[in-house]
Parts: C-alpha cells; structure tokens; sequence
C-alpha cells in the first residue's frame, strides 16, 4: 500500500498553510514569497476580503476567480429562474370553475360591521 507524502501537516480542506505575517500599523499584510509563489500571484492582483468576527478569520480570494464563479452562478442562476418560472406557472394555473371574478355582496362590507 503506497501512502502519499503530504506537502504540509498544517493542510486544511484542499489547501495549505504556506506560511505566517503579521499586519503593519496602516493595515498592510505582506504575503509570503512561498504563498505568491504557489498561488501564482501577482503584484498589483485584486482580492475579495471576507471575515469572520466571531472565529477570527480572514479569507482572500482572488478577485478573478470570484468574478468567474459570479458569471457561472448568474449563468446557472438564470436556468434555475426560468425553471423555477415554468414551475409557478405550470402550478398557478386557474381551474375553469374557479376563473371567474369572485361574487360581490351587494350589500358591502359596511352590512357586515352594522351585524
């Protein structure tokens, strides 16, 4: 049985830890050189921020590869829409028996109140 090396002990979910830092007084977080290195990033490269206040975290994302699942999902989310829209109709379909505009009493909401 071949067992496979893991790269890092410190893995978590598909990725891996590819090092530490430390943010400056204005903010600024450097990324390791291994980290821009293994990620392939780029001076100048736009990320997405999101947190969590509660567990302390920080994500980026690469603002590209957000961009790209954003067009898949607006692209997906326009066939669920127009599934979800032939559905509604096909269910709000009006019997014949029940189309017609409902009965008024003559009488008015008033005759109701004056009992």
């Amino acid at each position: 049985m071949m067992h496979q090396k893991k790269e890092n002990s410190h893995g978590f979910g598909h990725g891996k830890v590819l090092g530490t830092t430390s943010m400056g007084e204005r903010g600024q977080i450097v990324i390791p050189r291994e980290a821009r290195e293994e990620l392939e990033l780029k001076p100048g490269e736009k990320f997405i921020v999101f947190g969590n206040k509660r567990k302390g975290a920080v994500i980026l994302v690469k603002a590209e590869m957000f961009n790209k699942f954003a067009d898949f999902f607006m692209s997906a989310s326009k066939k669920f829409e127009s599934m979800a829209q032939a559905i509604f109709d096909k269910n709000t379909t009006i019997p014949e028996d029940e189309a017609h505009e409902p009965e008024v009493d003559e009488k008015g909401p008033e005759a109701d109140e004056k009992g």
